[in-house]
This record gives C-alpha cells, sequence and structure tokens, in this order.
C-alpha cells in the first residue's frame, strides 16, 4: 500500500504540472490568472512540499471568466457541475474544472472569492500586487503577501468541511507581522470583504486581538457564524431561511435546498442514476437525512443566534 503522505505528494506534483499547462493556455489567450492558494499559499507560510492541498484554484477577472471557461475547455477539462450547468445550489464565484484522467485533476476556476462583495476591485487588488513564482519547469502569478493574508482570513471564514484554512490563519498570523495585516485590511475593504475578513480573523485569539487593534468590524451573522465554525449544514439553511423576507422567498429557499434539480441528483447519487423510480427514492432518502438532522440543527441555530447577539453587544 501508498503512504498518504506520499500520494499526496505526488498529487501535488501532478497539480503543479497542471497548474503551469492551464496558466499558459491562459495567458496565450490574454487572460492573466492568479493561483489562489496551493504552491503559493505553501511557499508564503514558509512551509513548501509540506503544506499538501488537493485542487488547484485559479482567479481571473470576471469580465474574462467566459473565455477562461472556453480556454479550460479546450484544454480537455470537463466541467465538474452537475449535467455541465450551474444551478442555485452552486456558488456565484468559482466553477470546478475536472481533467480527462482515470484519477481526475480539479481546477477551480474563480472569478471572486468567499465574502468578496466587488469580485472586480478584489481582481484588480490581488493583480496589483501579484508575482512570479516558479514552479513545476515553468512559472505562475501568487498573490503579494498583503493578498494572501487577506485570502487566509477569507476562508477560515467559510472553511468548509476541511480544519486546514483554521491552521493556515494560525501559521500566517505567526509568520505576517503586523504591517502585512493592516495592508490587508485595506484591501479588504477595497474588495468589499471587510465583515468576512474580520469574522475569519477572530476565529483565533491571536486573529482576536490584532482585529481589536485594527478596530475591524465586530457584528456577524448567525448564518455567518454557523458557516465558520463548521455547524451542521441544515443549520445554515435554516439560518439563511431566517434572512428572507416573506413567507414565500424563505419556502422557495427550502424547497430549493430539500429538491435540488435532477440532474444535481444524479450527480452525486448513483441510485437517482436508476431511472425515476431511482431518482425519486433518491429524493426521499435525502429527505429522510436531512430530516434526522433537525434536532441538532436547531440547537445550533439557537447557539448562533445568541453568539451573533454578544458580536453585536461587542
Amino acid at each position: 500500500m501508498i503512504d498518504p503522505a506520499v500520494r499526496a505528494a505526488a498529487r501535488c506534483l501532478a497539480l503543479d504540472a497542471e497548474t503551469v499547462t492551464v496558466c499558459a493556455a491562459l495567458a496565450a489567450a490574454d487572460i492573466p490568472a492568479i493561483v489562489l492558494k496551493g504552491p503559493g499559499l505553501a511557499h508564503r507560510l514558509g512551509l513548501g512540499h509540506r503544506r499538501h492541498y488537493s485542487d488547484v484554484d485559479l482567479l481571473v477577472s470576471p469580465t474574462a471568466f467566459d473565455r477562461a471557461e472556453a480556454t479550460l475547455a479546450a484544454l480537455g477539462l470537463r466541467s465538474g457541475l452537475p449535467g455541465g450547468r450551474p444551478d442555485g445550489r452552486v456558488l456565484w464565484h468559482e466553477r470546478p474544472w475536472r481533467t480527462a484522467a482515470p484519477t481526475p485533476l480539479t481546477v477551480d476556476l474563480h472569478r471572486g472569492f468567499h465574502g468578496v462583495g466587488d469580485p472586480e476591485a478584489f481582481w484588480v487588488a490581488l493583480a496589483a500586487s501579484a508575482e512570479r513564482l516558479p514552479l513545476a519547469g515553468g512559472s505562475v502569478l501568487v498573490p503579494g503577501v498583503e493578498a494572501t493574508a487577506l485570502l487566509v482570513a477569507l476562508h477560515a471564514a467559510v472553511p468548509g468541511t476541511s480544519d486546514k484554512p483554521y491552521a493556515d490563519l494560525v501559521r500566517a498570523l505567526a509568520v505576517f507581522p503586523a504591517p502585512v495585516w493592516s495592508a490587508a485590511a485595506d484591501l479588504a475593504y477595497q474588495a468589499g470583504a471587510m465583515s468576512s475578513f474580520a469574522l475569519g480573523l477572530r476565529l483565533v485569539p491571536d486573529g482576536a486581538r490584532l482585529a481589536t487593534g485594527l478596530r475591524l468590524p465586530t457584528g456577524a451573522t448567525p448564518a455567518e457564524l454557523l458557516r465558520a465554525r463548521r455547524n451542521a449544514p441544515v443549520a445554515y439553511v435554516l439560518a439563511r431561511c431566517a434572512e428572507r423576507g416573506g413567507v414565500g422567498a424563505r419556502m422557495r429557499h427550502l424547497a430549493a435546498y430539500a429538491f435540488p434539480p435532477p440532474a444535481a441528483m444524479r450527480h452525486h447519487s448513483t441510485l437517482a442514476r436508476r431511472g425515476w423510480p431511482g431518482l425519486a427514492a433518491a429524493y426521499g432518502q435525502r429527505l429522510l437525512a436531512r430530516g434526522a438532522r433537525i434536532p441538532r440543527a436547531l440547537v445550533e441555530l439557537v447557539g448562533a443566534y445568541r453568539a451573533a447577539g454578544r458580536t453585536r453587544d461587542g
């Protein structure tokens, strides 16, 4: 059996090579691209090959996003979205693409980032300070150190199911001096990302002290706190539902979560690919599984509302 660390390192090498190939193709199409995390983040944090990553995150200008997707398709990458089309549950700011290989590599193409309110300003800010990093026999653009600090805090605020964003934030706070974080706060303001930047920093004691010193905003919504703390997805959905105005909007929000489009169900469920009976059964399984999580979700939701009240009071 192959050692997991060896397998992860080999995947990183393959991702590095794919990153150089994709960035070169985008450059040939006059589309600059910045590698948001991966090898650039490992370099900034002083971790080198000790920090493994599982995909590639590339940022392009929002105005070039459609052309960038066409370029990836021309390279032979395939859309990772259900049916090749976005649906209401997919984030606007990124789209997954995968190589056509027995073990596919994923390239997440970004036109923004978690918590960014002005994607064009975000692109301009990162492009202005981007630097070249030698990689896999070529070179790629990576964010400057201040932009890296911004990205680390924003990712910590929306970590998904991974504990790596938190670890990255702890490391970044240890290696980046205070002036870097002050400049990162300026970038957050420019990109309309101040709320998420402040929330991400405050997840770590050292970051909370830094945020206080920088006089960053303290408020956070229950949904933002649930997402940052990796609570149950059902609790987050309920919190977002409560933010909707009116009964109709809330019902539509819940319906979209409970009943994703058939293409999305078939994309994620083998049962749903077994004709209409299989699709119906997959929907039933989904409802039962989500329903069973409601009691825990309600407890987490109440806790998030109390915590949100404390952040406002603070």
